[in-house]
């Protein structure tokens, strides 16, 4: 069955290429044509995320009701208990494509019980030591245990769980090591964004649009706050407009549409920082017109390249 899904997906990227389809044109005509199933697993998927967060709702209002009267070991059952529960009957029905659209609200109740009930375990039972190294080691343990499960059931939520705490993992030990938070942003911007990349070229690419942006806007609030107020700001303006292009080169509409908003905002700073208290503030605003609708009309030349390129993540 594997092996025919695959060279299934193969053809049809291979026609799709060939006839230059875009992945919302077929899209919107398995909308079109109802395909088999189809709103099946979308009404699944529904009800699935309303009975997920109802659940939780119920759950959080009934820890808040009765928590001053709960002990140390019912606080942490009701919490770490509650999500270990939710991520182990997620596995349970992973192989059951019946419950195809139930896994991923239990995953993500499980991605924020766990850390709740394990921060309140090292707060009942904890005698004081280093905060940062005791969040460290939460995160870790979660990113294990998501990419571990990842391994071998290879599900898209286990894995953007576990790339989040990983990256939470890599944080802490930089902020540990004292690196400036400036450059701290670079770094965590620059890995996730590379791990975007990647991800996109895999079964997994749903989730790399919301990589490339958390990414991309760590990366450039960094470099802004490296560069704002001082002589060299202007670079950020190189900076951004190499973003757009690099957009163009990784087929993201998602970094495209950071970049292109981090651009549009350096020029809204740029004219206020140096123009507000001249006489020609009103030629400034104008000029700075002409420059947004230059790069507007560049954005959507850039956005076509990304869509002829096949990928519109």
């Amino acid at each position: 069955m594997g092996d025919e899904r695959e060279q299934a997906l193969s053809q049809i990227i291979a026609l799709a290429s060939a006839h230059d389809i875009t992945l919302e044109e077929i899209a919107a005509r398995r909308r079109l044509t109802g395909a088999p199933g189809g709103s099946g697993k979308w009404l699944m998927r529904v009800l699935g995320y309303t009975g997920g967060a109802l659940i939780f709702g119920g759950l959080v209002m009934l820890m808040g009701m009765i928590w001053d009267d709960l002990n140390s070991p019912a606080r942490v059952a009701i919490t770490y208990g509650s999500g270990l529960t939710a991520f182990l009957l997620g596995l349970a029905i992973l192989r059951d494509e019946r419950l195809a659209g139930v896994h991923a609200p239990l995953f993500l109740m499980s991605a924020l019980l766990l850390p709740a009930g394990m921060f309140i375990f090292l707060k009942e039972y904890g005698s004081g030591g280093d905060p940062q190294l005791a969040a460290m080691l939460v995160f870790g343990i979660l990113a294990a245990q998501f990419l571990g499960a990842f391994l071998p059931f290879r599900r898209t939520i286990l894995l953007f769980f576990g790339v989040l705490f990983w990256n939470a993992v890599a944080g802490i030990l930089m902020e540990m090591a004292e690196v400036p938070g400036e450059f701290m942003g670079i770094a965590l911007g620059i890995s996730i964004m590379a791990t975007a990349w990647r991800i996109d070229t895999t079964p997994h690419c749903v989730i790399s649009p919301f990589l490339y942006c958390l990414g991309s806007l760590g990366l450039l609030w960094s470099v802004f706050d490296l560069v704002e107020h001082t002589p060299i700001d202007t670079l950020f303006l190189f900076f951004s407009a190499g973003m757009m292009y690099l957009s163009v080169r990784m087929h993201s509409r998602a970094l495209l549409i950071i970049s292109t908003g981090a651009l549009l905002g350096f020029l809204g700073y740029y004219t206020e920082e140096y123009f507000t208290d001249v006489t020609g503030w009103p030629v400034a605003l104008m000029i700075m017109g002409l420059m947004l609708l230059g790069v507007s009309a560049w954005a959507i030349k850039l956005d076509r390249r990304i869509r002829l390129g096949g990928v519109t993540t």
